[in-house]
């Protein structure tokens, strides 16, 4: 029985990578115009993922299940293409073997054994290694085709929260990145990916082996203290204004009242 379980499983190799957030669209034209298609779900031919996944994570990942007219929307221009994908949290595109998952937060992944340099070098492309994450990273994973987006949803919140735990330092993008983080908890974080018993085994195995709980209290108390901060020093700036207005008030009156009295 173990045999035959190994069997049923595939070998994917993971790697993520950062796209500029600016550049989304830009992206997504690319890929289009190297060969690669969104990947446009089935319920009856793709079973398996659709009962796989709870209804709040299927409309997150694969929103494309949703399209009722695959041969016209494959027929649409590149352009209209990357502007619908654009609007959505997660947009999946293959060709051949390979497979790029994007998030709109400018994290994507690309699974399968072949790695374009056209992807990976390009000026939309940023470092990742400013999160601490290494260049060429590449994560293997033996699992099930339904478990394997399971686990891309682990990596993202395991990559997004290095991402935040890096910029939270800059106290310039505090607002963009209190916005990102809770918008990531209520979408994702705290949502259950599945009702599969083995399922939810494995993500927590997942999540406990990459530290993913201590990640997200570190970003949570640098948010807090920014938070904090932001508000002394909100509370700081009013204070001084308040004085100098008393101050301005104070030499008005003096030479009005200088002025009276000559």
């Amino acid at each position: 029985m173990e045999k035959q379980m190994i069997e049923e499983n595939n070998t994917y190799k993971i790697r993520p990578i950062l796209i500029n957030i600016k550049n989304m669209h830009e992206f997504y034209e690319k890929i289009l115009l190297m060969g690669y298609n969104v990947k446009i779900w089935n319920k009856k031919e793709d079973t398996k993922i659709y009962k796989y996944y709870l209804p709040v994570i299927r409309e997150y990942m694969f929103w494309s299940f949703n399209v009722n007219n695959k041969k016209e929307f494959l027929k649409m221009d590149t352009e209209t293409k990357a502007a619908i994908c654009h609007n959505y949290k997660c947009t999946i595109f293959e060709k051949d073997k390979t497979q790029i998952i994007c998030f709109e937060t400018g994290i994507a992944f690309i699974v399968g054994d072949k790695v374009e340099k056209d992807i990976i070098e390009n000026s939309y492309i940023k470092d990742i290694e400013e999160i601490n994450i290494e260049g060429n990273k590449t994560y293997k994973l033996s699992a099930k085709e339904e478990e394997l987006y399971s686990y891309i949803l682990v990596l993202y919140k395991f990559i997004l929260l290095n991402k935040l735990d890096k910029d939270m330092e800059n106290k310039e993008l505090f607002n963009k990145n209190r916005q990102v983080f809770v918008k990531f908890v209520q979408d994702i974080y705290t949502k259950r990916i599945t009702d599969s018993t083995k399922g939810n085994k494995d993500i927590n195995e997942w999540e406990e082996k990459l530290d993913i709980e201590k990640l997200y209290i570190s970003v949570e108390n640098k948010f807090d203290l920014l938070y904090k901060n932001n508000r002394l020093d909100s509370h700081e700036s009013m204070f001084r204004i308040t004085i100098i207005l008393l101050i301005v008030l104070i030499i008005i009156g003096t030479i009005n009242l200088g002025n009276w009295i000559a």
